[in-house]
C-alpha cells in the first residue's frame, strides 16, 4: 500500500514524466508552483533525457521572489533540487528522479554473470544540502498554519518488469477523468503487481518535515549539512538483472497568517547534489540499459574478448587515478 501511495504521487506530480519511464533507462525534472507566482508565469516545467533540467524564477515587487529548480542527470549519477526564495507567499516544489535496469558480466569471461543466490550490490548515495531561512523552521511554522517543508528522498529496485508496469500505470492515470470501472480495476492490478516486483526500497525524510496535512514532529528524521556528506545506502540480492530508480523531492510553502511587514526568506537548497554510486558481486562489471551511469557499460553490447581487456583497461584507469590522487 505504501508503494501504491509513493507511485500515485510520483503520477500526479509529473505526468508529462510518465513518458519516459516506457524506457529501461530515463532521467526527468519537474517544478511547480501552487500559487503565489505572478500572472504569466509557468505554473510547471517537466523536462525528461539523459540529462534534464527544470527551472522557474519568478520576480514579482508585491511577491517578492521564489523559484524551483531540479536537474536529473544518469550519466554523472546526480540529483539536484532547490525551492524556496524570498517573498510574501512562497509554494514551490522540486523533484528529481532517474532510473536504470542493471546486470552484471563475468569480468573473466565478459559473459554474462551466473548470479547466486547470497550474491548482493549496493547504492550509496552522498547527501549534501542547506537551509537558508530567516526565521527558525519551528517559528516560521508557527506563524503560518500551513508552513511546509518537506524533502524526501526515495530509492527503489525492482525484479524485471518495473519500467513496462509503471508505463501502463502512468497512461491510465493521464486518461480522462473520470476513470471506467476497468481502468480502475487495472490500476489495482498493475499496482499490486508492481508491489510483488519490489526488491528493496529506502525512503529518507532530509532534516525536520512540517507538513499542513499530518503532525510531523515525532516522525524520524536524517540531517544533512552543505559541508559534511550524509550517506543513503541499500544493500539487496537481486537474484539477476533488476530496475531501479531514485528520488529527490523538495517542498516549501510559506504564507504567514499575519502579515509580517517584510519579505521572509526560506529556501531548501539541494542543488548541492545528490551523488550516486554502485558496487555490484566481486569479478563483475556492471552493466546498464543507458550505458551511461558512472562505472558501467551498455548492457546490450557485449564486445569481442580482444576489446574486453581494452574496455575493462578503461574502466579501472579512473579508479587508480582515485587511488594515487587519494
Amino acid at each position: 500500500m505504501k508503494l501504491l501511495i509513493s507511485v500515485l504521487a510520483t503520477a500526479l506530480l509529473v505526468p508529462a514524466a510518465a513518458q519516459a519511464q516506457s524506457s529501461p533507462s530515463y532521467a526527468s525534472a519537474s517544478v511547480s508552483y501552487l500559487w503565489g507566482a505572478p500572472s504569466g508565469t509557468p505554473l510547471y516545467s517537466i523536462t525528461n533525457g539523459a540529462t534534464a533540467t527544470a527551472s522557474i524564477a519568478s520576480n514579482v515587487s508585491y511577491n517578492g521572489q521564489q523559484e524551483a529548480y531540479a536537474q536529473a542527470n544518469l550519466a554523472a549519477g546526480t540529483l539536484r533540487a532547490r525551492s524556496g526564495g524570498t517573498a510574501d507567499q512562497i509554494n514551490a516544489n522540486a523533484g528529481a528522479q532517474f532510473g536504470d535496469t542493471f546486470g552484471a558480466i563475468d569480468a573473466s569471461t565478459g559473459r554474462a554473470y551466473s548470479w547466486q543466490a547470497g550474491d548482493s550490490v549496493s547504492f550509496s548515495f552522498s547527501v549534501t544540502g542547506s537551509v537558508q531561512s530567516t526565521l527558525p523552521a519551528a517559528e516560521m511554522a508557527a506563524k503560518d498554519k500551513d508552513f511546509m517543508s518537506m524533502v524526501w528522498f526515495n530509492f527503489y529496485a525492482f525484479k524485471p518488469g518495473y519500467f513496462e508496469r509503471q508505463a501502463r500505470l502512468n497512461a491510465l492515470f493521464n486518461a480522462p477523468w473520470p476513470w471506467p470501472a476497468e481502468a480502475s480495476a487495472e490500476i489495482a492490478r498493475l499496482s499490486a503487481e508492481i508491489d510483488a516486483l519490489q526488491l528493496a526500497r529506502s525512503f529518507v525524510r532530509l532534516g525536520q518535515e512540517y507538513s499542513p496535512y499530518y503532525d510531523a514532529s515525532g516522525l524520524p528524521y536524517t540531517s544533512f549539512s552543505a559541508d559534511t556528506p550524509t550517506v543513503i545506502s541499500a544493500t539487496f540480492a537481486p537474484g539477476g538483472s533488476f530496475e531501479w530508480i531514485a528520488l529527490l523531492d523538495v517542498s516549501t510553502r510559506f504564507a504567514a497568517d499575519t502579515p509580517l511587514g517584510y519579505r521572509p526568506t526560506f529556501a531548501i537548497d539541494f542543488s548541492h547534489t545528490v551523488g550516486a554510486s554502485f558496487s555490484g558481486p566481486a569479478g563483475t562489471v556492471a552493466t546498464s540499459a543507458s550505458g551511461l551511469f558512472p562505472d558501467t557499460v551498455l548492457m546490450q553490447a557485449v564486445p569481442e574478448p580482444a576489446t574486453w581487456a581494452l574496455l575493462l583497461a578503461g574502466l579501472l584507469l579512473p579508479a587508480v587515478a582515485r587511488r594515487r590522487r587519494g
